[in-house]
């Protein structure tokens, strides 16, 4: 933004300049005036941004709201308008990962729903796609997600509900039968602290080579539905 500064004399716009540029403010470059909710969405996904920066770089306990103003580049008075606290604006943040990567894997299982070894290769490469192209909001979600104590808890359980959902669809009908009904939640949960160790050691661009890995552990509690040994190679 090019902003004018003068010194001395106040500037005076000459009256039809100075109703063209009213006319112009909220206007973007293509001359249609952006809808409020836009600009709104915009400003809270700067913030977000901002944030997964930030508490990616120096931990969930480490971060002010000073430090997630600075790191958006807004006003801290615009921060309030979206989030009461920071613990409020991380909640928003985790909402959004989590989401965005159910979303990401849930795109990639579909259709597959007969092929159980190959849904839970391509659900496994979409995700770990997803946190390789995303870092900084991963490594927010899965590693700081724990360090903001009991207020998570609710959070994490639906987070690994999602995931197992999908895993526990791909095999239904499948055999199985006989497992537990939480296999599926613990498998997730098993592979969520894989993920969280890989990050923890700052290698979100490697966790890609962690997929035969995860592939066979996700599927060793359904070998004897044949599982073992079909796994698409990467």
């Amino acid at each position: 933004m090019l902003t004018l500064h003068c010194s001395g004399a106040r500037s005076v716009y000459p009256a039809v300049m100075a109703a063209a540029r009213k006319r112009r403010k909220g206007v973007r470059p293509g001359g249609h005036q952006l809808r409020q909710e836009v600009i709104t969405h915009h400003q809270r996904q700067r913030i977000i941004t901002g944030a997964a920066e930030i508490i990616a770089a120096e931990g969930y306990r480490n971060v002010s709201v000073a430090d997630i103003v600075k790191a958006a580049a807004v006003a801290r008075g615009r921060f309030y308008e979206h989030f009461s606290s920071k613990e409020d604006c991380f909640f928003a943040l985790y909402e959004f990962g989590t989401a965005s990567a159910l979303d990401a894997v849930e795109e990639a299982c579909r259709g597959l729903e007969d092929d159980f070894p190959k849904r839970v290769h391509s659900g496994l490469a979409a995700l770990l796609a997803y946190i390789e192209a995303n870092p900084e909001l991963a490594r927010s979600c899965v590693v700081e997600g724990p360090a903001v104590g009991p207020a998570i808890s609710a959070r994490f359980e639906s987070l690994i509900a999602g995931f197992a959902a999908l895993l526990r669809a791909g095999r239904d009908g499948d055999g199985g039968e006989e497992l537990p009904a939480t296999v599926e939640e613990t498998v997730v949960g098993g592979l969520y602290w894989i993920l969280y160790y890989a990050l923890l050691e700052e290698k979100p661009k490697k966790v890609a080579r962690l997929l035969p890995q995860l592939s066979h552990l996700s599927l060793i509690p359904f070998a004897g539905a044949g599982a073992i040994g079909t796994t698409p190679a990467r």
